[in-house]
């Protein structure tokens, strides 16, 4: 008898561990849950299109962005995205012809600064 205790007590806490684990990966692996951070990046890179991506997981909502050509500003602006949410910025009707090689975006929350850029070829 004190056998089967021991085998339904572990078992027990068998289940009860399983569950708390689950519990706390699946909290974990949430992008929002205590975290605090944001990133930008090219919907294809590999491609000449200049579409963007500003995917916020912080709770600054305002980022401005600016595109240079080389070291010459060409467009820019700002967008509001609430924590959890990601927002394509799509540049390619309004830049028109590139003139250089390099093409820089440059985005910023007020406190953060980041950067992508893309070289074309000949």
């Amino acid at each position: 008898m004190p056998s089967k205790r021991i085998i339904i007590f572990i078992i027990f806490l068998f289940v009860i561990s399983s569950a708390y684990l689950f519990f706390v990966d699946s909290r974990d692996s949430n992008p929002d849950f205590r975290k605090d951070w944001w990133i930008v990046y090219f919907t294809d890179p590999k491609n000449s299109s200049l579409d963007f991506v500003i995917e916020n997981h912080s709770d600054k909502n305002y980022f401005n962005y600016d595109i240079f050509d080389g070291n010459n500003r060409v467009s820019g602006g700002g967008v509001i995205i609430g924590k959890g949410e990601t927002k394509i910025i799509a540049l390619d009707e309004k830049l028109g012809q590139i003139e250089n090689k390099k093409i820089t975006i440059r985005v910023s929350d007020g406190l953060e600064l980041k950067e992508i850029y893309k070289n074309f070829k000949d």
